[in-house]
């Protein structure tokens, strides 16, 4: 049973085609474009219950393509954006001009799925810009964190690293899944790297031994679960204790 109609837009071939078949494997019906212009030609014509955006095409980016469609004509439809780029200010530009999400490449496919899955879950009237977990916010717009309504001040990469949790709560991630995503432009980042600043985001959140959203599992790796609290955070191993 068809699930959804979805505009795929991106000029390499045989990343196009792989996430077509991946798509219609769940049932989703997928219309393909190679450019921003052939996207918003089709966008002029057909409705869809999402675009999967590409950034970096030639002649027009996703960014410019996603401005003309937000801006002139006025469109509605959520968009996930794919981009190769992964610093703060992209991920500002890319979420300014009008993107709902953004996914940064390399990824895994089961990702591109459970985006998708959350994006198409979302009323367009009601797309929360702001990510909340407990006492914690993150505008990922301004790209700021605030603990009880008070701006921390964190690292880049600290801030990357707690968005992308809150971004996929209660999911298990190893060690390097999480660098492929983080420190997806630093090839010199190891898992020491990342139990670094998983250190220094428990210090700048207030995550303590006793309470803490981000637990460790031991061979296994991390999940951020938004609804812990103190009382119930007893199964933080000996390694999260450490990290």
């Amino acid at each position: 049973m068809t699930l959804s109609k979805i505009l795929l837009v991106d000029d390499e071939a045989d990343l196009l085609d792989v996430l077509k078949i991946t798509l219609e494997a769940k049932g989703h019906t997928v219309q393909c474009a190679s450019s921003g212009e052939d996207a918003l030609h089709y966008l002029r014509v057909y409705q869809y219950d999402l675009i999967i955006l590409d950034w970096m095409m030639p002649h027009m980016t996703g960014v410019e393509a996603l401005r003309h469609f937000r801006d002139e004509m006025h469109g509605k439809t959520p968009v996930l954006m794919l981009t190769a780029k992964s610093s703060l200010d992209d991920k500002e530009l890319g979420l300014d001009s009008g993107s709902d999400d953004y996914l940064t490449k390399p990824f895994d496919n089961r990702e591109l799925l459970a985006r998708v899955r959350a994006l198409l879950r979302r009323p367009q009237s009601m797309c929360p810009t702001v990510l909340k977990a407990g006492d914690l916010e993150l505008d990922p717009i301004q790209c700021q964190i605030k603990k009880d309504g008070v701006l921390l001040n964190v690292r880049p990469k600290v801030y990357s690293l707690l968005e992308f949790f809150m971004r996929h709560p209660k999911q298990m991630f190893e060690p390097q899944q999480i660098i492929d995503r983080v420190w997806s432009d630093d090839s010199a980042a190891t898992v020491e790297t990342l139990r670094t600043h998983i250190k220094l985001l428990r210090k700048s959140v207030g995550f303590t031994k006793s309470y803490s959203m981000l637990e460790s599992y031991r061979n296994l790796g991390y999940r951020f679960n938004p609804d812990i609290t103190q009382a119930s955070n007893q199964n933080l191993d000996s390694q999260a204790q450490e990290d």
